[in-house]
C-alpha cells in the first residue's frame, strides 16, 4: 500500500489555496501532456531546458506501443523517455473520446481497438492498475468511466455507478500489488450534475486515497457550471489531500481554481495555442504573432522571460517562421507556452503565503478579451459580437493592452 506523500507546508491567508510539498516539487504545479512519453514537437531534453517538473503521460496508449512488458524491462518510464521529474499516468478513459479507439463499455472494463494493429481488448481496472505498476510512474489513476458532454441523466448515473465500483476494484488490486510506492489518484465523476457529484465524492473519500482528481469537466461545458461541479466535488473530499482538476488549462482558470483549493493540472491548451501562433506573456497578455504589427517588431514574446526562446528570438524572427509556415515554428512558440506555465505555477507559490488574489487580477483583463474574441469569432448575433468588441475595447484600455 502507498504512504501519503503529500505535506501541506503553507495556506493562503485569503483563499483556499495552498501548497504541498511532494518529493522535490511544491503545489500547484502543471503537467504537460506527454501521452505517448513524448510531447508534440517537444521532447525531454527541452523539458529539462525550460524548467518542467511534472508529466502526464497516457498508460493505456503505452501498453499498445511499445507496451508496458517493453517499458518495465527498461527500467520504467522515467528511464525510457530520460526525465526525471514526476510523472503522473492517465488511466485511458479519456480515450473514450476516440472515435479510433473506443469500441464499447460494459461493467467490466472498456473495449479499445489497438490502432497499431487493429486487435480489439478489454481494458479493466485490474489490468490498468498493473498497466500502470509495470510503467513504473509516480502517481497512477484510476480507470474511470468519463461520460461525454452533454450526457442524459440515465448516463451520468451510470457512469457514477461505474466509477465508483471500479475504483474500489482499482484500489484493492493495487494495494495488493504496488510494491514500487507508487501513489493512486481516485478521480470524481458526474459531469455537471452537482447531486452525482456529491455522491460520487462522498464514496470515493471513504476509500481513502492518497489524492484525487476531479474528471470530466472542462470538455466543453459553460464555465459557470464548471465552477459549480467543481465547487461541489471540492465539498466532499477529504480537504488535506492534494485536488486535481483533470484537463483545466487556461491562465486565469488555473489561478481560479488555485484559489479554491485545487492544486495539480494538466492540458494540452497551452502547446495547442502555440501551433495556433498564440503566446502568453506577463506583460502583454496573449499576442497572436501572425499579427502584421509584429513584422518588425525586435522585442522578444515578452521581456521579463527567460526561456530559451525570448533570449534568442525577437517577435518580428517568430512572425516570419509562421509566414513561411516553417514547422519549427511550432517547437519553439510551444516551449514559451510551457515556460510561461511554469512561470506562472511558481509566482502562485510565491503569493499563497499571503494572497493569490493579486495575481488572479493581473490575468482577468486577458481572460476577459480572450472571451470576447471568442464571441467576435464564432457568434452569429450581431448584436452580441458588438458588445464583445464594445467590451474587448474597454478591457484593453483599463490594462493598457493593444487590441
Amino acid at each position: 500500500m502507498s504512504r501519503m506523500q503529500f505535506e501541506i507546508i503553507a495556506r493562503d491567508k485569503k483563499t483556499k489555496a495552498r501548497i504541498f510539498k511532494f518529493k522535490t516539487i511544491k503545489t500547484p504545479f502543471f503537467m504537460p501532456v506527454a501521452t505517448k512519453a513524448t510531447g508534440k514537437f517537444y521532447d525531454s531534453n527541452d523539458m529539462k531546458k525550460i524548467k518542467v517538473k511534472a508529466i502526464i503521460a497516457n498508460a493505456l496508449l503505452l501498453s499498445l506501443e511499445p507496451s508496458a512488458a517493453v517499458i518495465k524491462s527498461l527500467g520504467g518510464i522515467h528511464r525510457f523517455m530520460n526525465f526525471k521529474g514526476i510523472i503522473f499516468t492517465d488511466s485511458g478513459g479519456f480515450q473514450m473520446y476516440s472515435e479510433h479507439l473506443f469500441l464499447g463499455i460494459n461493467e467490466n472494463g472498456i473495449r479499445f481497438r489497438n490502432p497499431f494493429t487493429g486487435q480489439r481488448i478489454l481494458c479493466t481496472p485490474e489490468k490498468d492498475m498493473q498497466i500502470q505498476l509495470d510503467i513504473a510512474s509516480d502517481v497512477a489513476m484510476c480507470l474511470d468511466d468519463m461520460p461525454l458532454y452533454p450526457a442524459k441523466k440515465e448516463r451520468l448515473i451510470q457512469s457514477v455507478k461505474r466509477t465508483i465500483a471500479w475504483a474500489i476494484r482499482c484500489k484493492r488490486y493495487h494495494d495488493k500489488h504496488n510494491n514500487i510506492n507508487q501513489l493512486l489518484f481516485g478521480i470524481v465523476q458526474g459531469g455537471t450534475d452537482n447531486s452525482l457529484r456529491k455522491i460520487c465524492a462522498k464514496k470515493l473519500s471513504t476509500l481513502k486515497f492518497p489524492g484525487y482528481a476531479i474528471g470530466g469537466l472542462a470538455i466543453g461545458e459553460p464555465e459557470n457550471l464548471m465552477w459549480q461541479a467543481t465547487k461541489v466535488t471540492l465539498k466532499y473530499i477529504p480537504e488535506k489531500t492534494p485536488k486535481y482538476l483533470m484537463g483545466l488549462g487556461k491562465p486565469y482558470q488555473l489561478l481560479k481554481a488555485i484559489s479554491l483549493g485545487i492544486d495539480i493540472f494538466d492540458s494540452r491548451y497551452p502547446t495547442k495555442t502555440a501551433r495556433h501562433n498564440q503566446v502568453f506573456t506577463f506583460s502583454d497578455g496573449t499576442l497572436k504573432l501572425q499579427r502584421k504589427i509584429y513584422k518588425d517588431d525586435k522585442n522578444p514574446i515578452d521581456k521579463t522571460c527567460n526561456c530559451p526562446v525570448c533570449q534568442n528570438y525577437s517577435r518580428a524572427y517568430l512572425h516570419h517562421l509562421i509566414k513561411i509556415k516553417e514547422p519549427n515554428v511550432k517547437r519553439l512558440l510551444s516551449l514559451h507556452n510551457l515556460y510561461f506555465y511554469q512561470r506562472l505555477m511558481e509566482k502562485a507559490q510565491e503569493s499563497i503565503p499571503e494572497s493569490i488574489d493579486h495575481i488572479i487580477n493581473i490575468f482577468l483583463p486577458s481572460h476577459i478579451m480572450q472571451v470576447m474574441d471568442t464571441i467576435i469569432e464564432n457568434s452569429k448575433d450581431p448584436h452580441l459580437v458588438e458588445k464583445a468588441r464594445l467590451n474587448k475595447m474597454t478591457w484593453s484600455y483599463k490594462s493598457g493592452r493593444k487590441i
